[in-house]
């Protein structure tokens, strides 16, 4: 037998190169998607107040104990109403990127999807967000709310 004839790939090893391959690319696939769950991104690092300043409505609007979901630089942000007065946070949970609500009975953030849950001021209090949520300066003008720099 010649060195040409061993080098020749037959249809039987062509089709078994080919369901191996599918094989390792399905476990690679498989194996990034846990991975990218497991490791979740990092979090931005968003300094306090971050962007132009924007009215989100009134002081009517939101009521003490209350909370309501507005747009601040094309993301979603959250205004809540406490004793200590007004205050913005990002809605974007820092684990995997859900968009957190505001539960008054509890008088906390909670994310709807892996069960985070955070303070008044963004911090973690349980779940598995790695860090707290970027905050925003909140001026109050002539019964107007303002979120951002003035």
């Amino acid at each position: 037998m010649t060195e040409s004839e061993h080098k020749k790939i037959t249809r039987r090893s062509f089709l078994d190169w080919l369901i191996r391959g599918s094989f390792l690319f399905t476990f690679l696939a498989v194996a990034g998607t846990i991975a990218s769950y497991v490791w979740p991104p990092k979090p931005s690092r968003m300094k306090a107040g971050g962007g132009e300043r924007t009215m989100i409505g009134s002081t009517d609007e939101i009521s003490l104990g209350k909370g309501k979901v507005f747009m601040y630089n094309n993301k979603p942000a959250l205004v809540i109403h406490t004793n200590a007065g007004f205050s913005a946070i990002s809605a974007v949970c820092t684990h995997l990127g859900c968009i957190v609500k505001w539960d008054e009975s509890r008088q906390e953030i909670v994310c709807p999807c892996h069960g985070a849950f955070f303070d008044t001021r963004g911090n973690v209090l349980t779940g598995p967000a790695p860090g707290p949520l970027p905050t925003y300066k909140v001026t109050v003008k002539d019964d107007k709310i303002y979120v951002g720099e003035t």
